[in-house]
């Protein structure tokens, strides 16, 4: 560099100096030793030729600092630039930051929010569940029932067919007691119509057995039918309950999910402020290089102007010492010159100096001052990029596991959608399913009416058997009412009379007892029956209850899948802005990195300013020197 071989020249100036001036004062010497005869137009020419010499050095300093200012400038620029855009990437960052934070603690809240719900959901549907199997056991209690109805069937079947047998033997008994009535003639004819009257009764009530043999063969029938149907409603809600169950049991596994997605999240949200406070002290140094960048090129300025401040002091100099080096040689030449007037040129150009090199001094101070500001302000740059390379670095760490642990949420999250809308179906399915299932108890109703209608009749035919049963007994004391008339009778007929009617009266008893029983059945079937039609009833409410319930869940349950859509959504959101953040760290790493690489190039360029200006401040003392000289060769001239 120029400048550089100015500085490798400046001992042989300085030594050339240093021979003037001891050549200057031993002349002087020498003059004033013989007597005042001094080479004035030597001394002059001398300190004419330093002048030039020091103000062309002064001038080809001021270009290096000029140059290595124009440095300055462009690296604070370029620092400033660097900055700006880290900044930019930063406030960027921290915008998606604070984003991402919120976003993160609304989606815990979401997730809590599902989690409570699907908490609730799963109480829902166990109670449903255990309110199934409530309702298959009432079915399983009306099988039971059926069960006992049909048994009851077989005991009535078996006690009515009893009945047939004793009316078949009071037929039998009539019809001995009318031949012993026809044996008997006109002492039987009585007799022989209250037998007949017997026989008749008994023809019928062997005709009501067999119609409550038929009637008894439809109530078991119908038993049978409601048997069959309310097992099928069992095993089918039976069936429900399970899967209720099952789903409750993985409503509790997307709990365990979701508890472990809101540890994945809220240690994100841990890493996100840990993130938020590298990017907080990225934007302080971001903000302090910016700073620092504003001062350096309010120096760099300031130190341009006392530049150009310099170099009009040196033109002037140089001026004034051209001016010297021509009166020199009018000296030289012209031994009558008015050396009055040389005096005075000589004091101008002597007070023109000391202006200059007073300014070049004072300018020169400002420029030291500036230039201190200038590396002062490259340091804090310098350092503060380096912090944030460092955090830069970090927290491109830090956003990377975020992005993992995101991704890896997002993949939980997605899981559990389809898991819950699956479940969702489900639910509802099982729902739909219970409605169907209750279809089996509008049959259980129809047949357990059916049998209501059946025992009704029933009834309605025990009735008349216990009419005639009454008629029979009552015809049997007609019968020993006949014997006691004909006991005076030699032919001993009214001891068979008498016979026959006790017979037929002891049978009509049983019958009684018999039918006796048989309506205590018929009532228990009635009582049972209702019972039935009850139970299913009962059955039929709680289910279509559950059925409507669930349904009900599914459909509330839908609301919740949209906050696993949000959620979703969300996370993607927060992928997108970690991506962005990734890409805006590394531009703010970048920025640092220029910033250092200026900050460094400023440094070195504000060490090679200072040492040109204190080379300038040299070249200025210098000619201060020799300003003193031309002043003491002016007052020697005036002496003369």
């Amino acid at each position: 560099m120029p400048f550089i071989n100015t500085l490798l020249s400046k001992d042989e100036h300085e030594e050339e100096r240093v021979d003037v001036q001891e050549n200057h004062q031993a002349t002087t010497q020498e003059t004033v030793k013989k007597d005042e005869e001094i080479n004035h137009t030597a001394t002059l020419h001398n300190t004419s030729e330093i002048l030039l010499s020091s103000t062309a050095e002064g001038l080809s300093g001021i270009e290096e600092l000029k140059s290595t200012m124009e440095s300055i400038a462009a690296a604070a620029e370029e620092s400033a630039g660097a900055a700006e855009e880290s900044l930019g990437a930063v406030n960027a960052v921290k915008i998606n930051s604070s984003q991402i934070l919120k976003m993160s603690n609304i989606s815990v809240e979401n997730i809590k929010k599902l989690e409570n719900s699907i908490l609730d959901a799963s109480q829902k549907i166990n109670e449903s569940s255990e309110n199934m199997l409530r309702i298959a056991k009432s079915a399983q209690n009306v099988y039971e029932v059926g069960e006992r109805l049909n048994n009851a069937g077989e005991e009535v079947s078996q006690t009515v067919s009893l009945i047939t047998k004793l009316a078949k033997r009071t037929s039998l008994l009539a019809l001995n007691a009318a031949i012993e009535a026809s044996r008997a003639q006109e002492r039987g004819r009585g007799f022989s119509v209250i037998a007949k009257e017997i026989r008749a009764l008994s023809s019928k009530s062997n005709n009501y057995a067999q119609e409550i043999n038929s009637i008894v063969s439809k109530i078991q029938t119908n038993v049978n039918n409601v048997r069959e149907t309310i097992i099928k409603t069992k095993d089918a809600i039976e069936i429900s309950s399970g899967e209720a169950s099952q789903n409750a049991i993985s409503m509790k596994e997307l709990i365990q999910t979701l508890l472990l997605i809101v540890e994945d999240v809220n240690k994100s949200v841990k890493e996100f402020q840990e993130l938020d406070e590298k990017i907080m002290k990225m934007q302080l140094s971001s903000e302090t290089i910016a700073s620092a960048a504003e001062e350096s090129a309010g120096a760099v300025s300031e130190v341009t102007q006392t530049i150009s401040m310099q170099a009009t002091a040196f033109n002037q100099s140089n001026s004034a010492a051209k001016m010297l080096e021509e009166m020199a040689l009018k000296l030289k030449n012209n031994s009558s010159i008015n050396e009055e007037e040389i005096v005075n040129d000589i004091a101008s150009a002597a007070e023109e100096l000391s202006s200059a090199i007073e300014e070049i001094e004072n300018s020169m101070s400002q420029s030291m001052v500036a230039l201190s500001q200038i590396e002062e302000a490259a340091n804090i740059s310098k350092d503060d990029a380096g912090k944030n390379i460092i955090f830069a670095k970090d927290a491109n760490k830090i956003a990377m596991q975020v992005d993992e642990s995101i991704a890896k949420i997002n993949l939980e999250i997605q899981e559990i959608k389809e898991k819950f809308n699956q479940n969702i179906e489900n639910i509802n399915k099982a729902g739909v399913d219970s409605r169907q299932n209750l279809q089996h108890n509008e049959d259980v109703l129809d047949e357990a009416k059916k049998m209501k209608r059946n025992i009704k009749y029933l009834k309605k035919i025990l009735r008349k058997i216990e009419l005639t049963i009454v008629q029979t007994a009552s015809l049997s004391i007609n019968g020993s009412v006949e014997a006691m008339q004909a006991k005076d009778a030699q032919d001993g007929c009214s001891e068979g009379f008498s016979v026959v009617s006790n017979d037929i009266r002891n049978l009509a008893q049983n019958s009684e007892q018999s039918l006796d029983k048989v309506n205590d059945i018929v009532d228990n079937l009635e009582d049972e029956t209702e019972s039935i039609i009850e139970a299913v009833d009962k059955m039929q409410m709680l289910g279509v209850r559950e059925a409507d319930s669930i349904i009900l869940l599914s459909s509330e349950m839908q609301n919740s899948a949209k906050e696993i859509d949000q959620s979703v959504a969300m996370f993607m959101d927060i992928d997108k802005k970690l991506d962005s953040i990734v890409h805006a760290l590394q531009e703010a790493q970048v920025g640092a990195e220029q910033t250092k690489t200026a900050a460094d190039l400023a440094l070195n360029n504000a060490a090679e300013s200072k040492i040109a200006a204190q080379h300038i401040t040299s070249v200025s003392q210098t000619m201060a020197e020799n300003v003193s000289d031309l002043i003491e060769v002016a007052a020697l001239l005036k002496d003369e």
